[in-house]
């Protein structure tokens, strides 16, 4: 009963908004089956010859692993590729584009995951930034130029499971290097970035932003969290909803829902129902 009363709470927080910026991180992939790869362990349970190499997450997301260790990195990427692309984004993604659609007359998803789930799922790309990149964009690994290009084929590279170790990689159309996912790595200074992407959030925030739902977002990549709290310090009410409660540690808002993200999105979709009604 408390949890449906929150659940009610943070629906009427929703449903007072016609601008709403929806946040979201790893914890909305999870019901996707899409690893954040935080547990080292976990980690290395998936990857076993990179526990020998002592290679973590962050080695091979690295523009150094593709100087150093190019077999493993896109490897790597490819393993996440080939996931992401068995899996499907759930329920939770497609009542976002319907509030986005219909329900909000202003709405934009600012996310930190690089699967690509918003727009594969039908979100529409003009309401979409993706802050750390996707799997589903390459760029050239020098760069030669300031280009990027969707490059959505499975299989892309030929993977051994057995090594995890990558061959026969993706070259850049303009200058002939490998190529590389377009993503935001760790210690990266190569990430050609999205212009068109950033130039449409940054013309939705000029205008006043009434809601902020911030969806399984972590101290480990707290960005999403830092702009949160930037609408909350403005007096925007911000609805957190995060299994985890120590995740709203940063945030410290009142309106916390610890759901899943899926779960989450349905019983608030449910819930703004009933107050329309």
């Amino acid at each position: 009963m408390e949890n449906s009363s929150q659940v009610l709470r943070c629906a009427k927080v929703l449903s007072l908004a016609d601008s709403i910026l929806i946040l979201t991180s790893a914890g909305m992939s999870a019901d996707s089956n899409i690893p954040t790869f935080r547990d080292k362990e976990g980690y290395w349970k998936n990857f076993p010859p990179f526990r020998s190499k002592g290679l973590e997450a962050q080695d091979l997301a690295n523009p150094w692993a593709f100087e150093n260790e190019l077999e493993h990195a896109w490897a790597f990427y490819e393993w996440r590729r080939r996931n992401a692309n068995e899996n499907q984004p759930h329920p939770g993604y497609h009542i976002l584009n319907r509030w986005v659609d219909e329900v909000f007359e202003n709405a934009f998803i600012h996310t930190t995951n690089t699967d690509g789930y918003h727009l594969r799922s039908g979100a529409a790309a003009d309401r979409v930034k993706e802050v750390h990149g996707s799997m589903w964009r390459l760029q050239c690994t020098r760069p030669c130029s300031g280009d990027f290009w969707d490059e959505p084929a499975v299989p892309l590279c030929d993977l051994d499971y057995d090594t995890m170790k990558a061959a026969n990689f993706p070259t850049c159309p303009h200058c002939g290097a490998v190529a590389r996912p377009h993503i935001l790595m760790f210690g990266d200074a190569q990430y050609i970035g999205h212009p068109e992407q950033e130039k449409r959030f940054s013309s939705f925030v000029q205008n006043p932003v009434d809601a902020v739902l911030l969806i399984g977002s972590s101290g480990a990549v707290p960005t999403n969290d830092y702009l949160a709290v930037h609408f909350r310090d403005q007096g925007v009410p911000v609805v957190n909803i995060n299994l985890d409660s120590s995740a709203n540690s940063i945030l410290r808002t009142e309106f916390m829902l610890e759901m899943p993200g899926k779960a989450a999105l349905e019983a608030l979709d449910k819930a703004l129902s009933s107050l329309k009604n």
